[in-house]
């Protein structure tokens, strides 16, 4: 028996997006998908617009960034999305919206209290999608990599540097295996609220330089203190957090195909 062909909107089809719409597509769904640099901005469409973008859909991701840091675009968007149908909306958020943790390993449950700027525009986000009329489900992403982009990448183009002392943990997620997350949470039956998706392997900054000068031959990147970056990136390497992915794995069958970032 064929799978049942379904619509998706993917708001804000950039790098990870782009990977969501290859997956739908190669299994045959209709994709629609909304940039930025297209003309569509979600905080400053109309609601007729929105509501013709999302018409029809069964599933709406958002990848696209928080339109502001309060959550009244997203707000506006699930209640457009209830009105025309859709059944889910599937929301790309960040492990920056939890504490800090002193090296331990966070789950869905740890507390949600951002120190960065956008770890909280996003928890108001994921707040006003969630507490919408739509089904919804928050995706919080750890640190995304794959071609072109990541840590390593940087190390290769002698970009790289390490923050503050390097020994605070730090969980990442290949693009391609949170596309999968996020078809899985699209397909999903009934679903828990939030997931994370990060890969098995946390690590530090100089855990990682380490393997690089050993595995890749690149050379010891520049330090520089947590003073020289800006909030948001000050905030990622203190957090020193190790985020737990049981929950996607046991309830969605999620099984990563990068689940380490020495890959």
């Amino acid at each position: 028996m064929s799978r049942e062909r379904r619509r998706w909107v993917i708001i804000g089809a950039g790098y990870t997006g782009a990977r969501v719409v290859e997956r739908l597509r190669a299994r045959g769904d209709d994709v629609v998908t909304t940039r930025r640099r297209d003309g569509f901005d979600l905080a400053a469409a109309s609601d007729d617009e929105v509501a013709a973008r999302v018409r029809g859909a069964a599933v709406v991701v958002v990848t696209a960034p928080p339109s502001g840091p309060d959550g009244a675009a997203e707000r506006r968007l699930a209640e457009i999305a209830a009105r025309e149908g859709v059944a889910r909306i599937v929301y790309i958020s960040s492990t920056g919206v939890y504490a800090p943790a002193g090296g331990a390993w966070v789950g869905e449950d740890y507390a949600t209290a951002p120190v960065s700027p956008s770890g909280r525009a996003r928890l108001a986000a994921e707040r006003a999608i969630a507490g919408g009329p739509v089904s919804c489900v928050c995706l919080r992403a750890a640190g995304i990599w794959g071609p072109g982009r990541g840590a390593v990448e940087r190390l290769r183009a002698g970009t790289y540097r390490v923050i503050g002392d390097g020994d605070t943990y730090v969980s990442r997620v290949h693009v391609d295996d949170l596309a999968q997350a996020v078809v899985l949470a699209g397909d999903a039956r009934a679903p828990s609220p939030a997931y994370n998706v990060a890969d098995d392997e946390p690590c530090t900054s100089n855990e990682l330089v380490a393997e690089a000068v050993r595995s890749l031959g690149v050379g010891e990147p520049a330090r520089i203190s947590l003073g020289e970056v800006d909030a948001d990136v000050a905030g990622m390497f203190t957090a020193n957090r190790r985020i737990a992915n049981g929950r996607l794995k046991a309830e969605l069958g999620w099984a990563p195909q990068f689940p380490s970032w020495k890959a």
